[in-house]
């Protein structure tokens, strides 16, 4: 049940009580996070192709800046959301970002030089830092109490498996057709995606009882058959106002939990874009062929996916937060263990760990502050908190290319990356106490 809200004259709305989650909803979140999640993964795998350009002259050094400018264009679309949502609505934002990121994608197949390119990687980005917290958010409101958790990882796993499509995808694509052809199929599916969001995706109906518009609201439940509804706040809830969401994040309330969940998404995003950005190049320094490298993001993108699942089940029963600390731990331990030169068997299993312990407790993270707002202020606060994180997401790539143009070993980015880990887990220990963790 949604935190009860009053509007501007002090009148309580109703609250929006979910009986069933929309296996619609949760699909087309599921699917965008896919085609977002490898928009933004695709270019650890074309990074080789790129700074084999002759004509290009790329650097590592500047091959890490255009990997940070799809972080610094999600840093954007994340600070823009709360404006843009409130102007368009939940359902209008899901498409304008799926349309701003697919265009950025079909920008980057032209691309004729390094500096254009970073500029469509800032676009693809603003695109998928709108639709993130938007996503998350529309998928926490159409879920019951007691499976918030498993259904944010659920549709999380969409932008995992993106990651999986680019790892598998560029063992046949690349070879072939090159790093251009594998901008352009990440552009393509939105061309059927989109039609398909307009005609089935509702809108967000915290959105519509918080403005005051209670009868669509209904007609919204009606059209669509959702197995929601809209009931009177319980006797005695003072509940909060429609407006002001921005403001309560940092209030007396809020300013805690939103000050651990800024602080823990930077590091955590430090460590989960320089390990996508840079692990194939990584193991391709380290020996491996470039299929080999590429089958390594596939094992770290499957640590994602499965990852987010599995831990997701146990935190709708004990509450997410062990669950983050175990994340960080394992990924800290995994990287330092990948910088003794394990053997190549042993290699994949690492890389699963440091997949579920980088995007994967970022998934869990991201459900964790999810759930923990209540509807009036849960899209905003996602939002500053993803735009915030975005400062780590720029960092990782630039910081894993620095470290190359300046000659580090492989073991030694593997060293360095550990610090972002253990930084993070000290942060989250802080995290707050979900309200109703653990209750079915």
């Amino acid at each position: 049940m949604n935190s009860p809200v009053r509007d501007r004259s002090g009148t309580t709305l109703p609250v929006v009580v979910v009986h069933r989650a929309p296996k619609t909803v949760l699909l087309l979140c599921a699917v965008a996070l896919f085609l977002e999640g490898y928009d933004i993964f695709v270019y650890s795998a074309v990074v080789p192709s790129l700074l084999g350009r002759a004509d290009w002259q790329l650097s590592p050094a500047f091959a890490g800046v255009i990997g940070s400018g799809a972080a610094f264009g999600m840093l954007v679309g994340a600070l823009l959301v709360g404006l843009l949502t409130d102007l368009l609505g939940r359902r209008r934002m899901f498409l304008a970002a799926v349309t701003v990121f697919s265009l950025g994608m079909v920008l980057s197949t032209i691309a004729p030089t390094p500096e254009t390119l970073l500029v469509f990687r800032v676009l693809v980005g603003i695109g998928c830092g709108g639709f993130m917290p938007t996503a998350l958010a529309t998928v926490v409101e159409y879920s019951p109490l007691s499976r918030r958790n498993f259904n944010v990882s659920l549709a999380l796993t969409g932008a995992g498996l993106g990651g999986v499509a680019v790892g598998l995808l560029g063992i046949w694509v690349l070879p072939e057709f090159g790093y251009r052809a594998m901008f352009l199929i990440g552009a393509v599916p939105a061309v059927v995606l989109l039609p398909v969001v307009y005609a089935k995706l509702p809108e967000s109906l915290s959105y519509l009882v918080a403005r005051g518009r209670i009868s669509f609201a209904r007609q919204t439940i009606e059209r669509y058959r959702l197995a929601v509804s809209l009931e009177d706040a319980p006797a005695g809830e003072p509940g909060e106002r429609a407006e002001g969401a921005l403001r309560s994040l940092f209030s007396r309330r809020f300013v805690g939990a939103t000050t651990v969940f800024c602080l823990g998404t930077v590091f955590c995003m430090v460590l989960n874009f320089g390990a996508n950005t840079w692990l194939p190049t990584l193991m391709m320094k380290a020996g491996y062929g470039l299929k080999s490298s590429l089958a390594f993001l596939v094992a770290l993108n499957v640590g994602v996916v499965a990852g987010s699942l599995i831990a997701s089940r146990f935190a709708d029963r004990r509450g997410p937060k062990p669950l983050v600390l175990a994340g960080f731990t394992t990924s800290a331990v995994s990287l330092g263990l990948l910088a003794l030169h394990p053997p190549a068997a042993v290699v994949y299993v690492l890389v699963v760990l440091v997949g579920f312990g980088a995007a994967g407790t970022q998934n869990l993270i991201n459900s964790y502050s999810a759930i923990y707002y209540p509807a009036f202020n849960r899209g905003t606060g996602l939002g500053i908190m993803l735009a915030v994180g975005r400062v780590g997401a720029i960092a990782g790539p630039a910081f894993g290319g620095l470290l190359l143009a300046r000659g580090f070993s492989t073991s030694q980015n593997f060293v360095a990356f550990v610090i972002p880990a253990v930084l993070a887990l000290l942060v989250m220990a802080f995290g707050p106490r979900v309200p109703g963790a653990g209750r079915t």
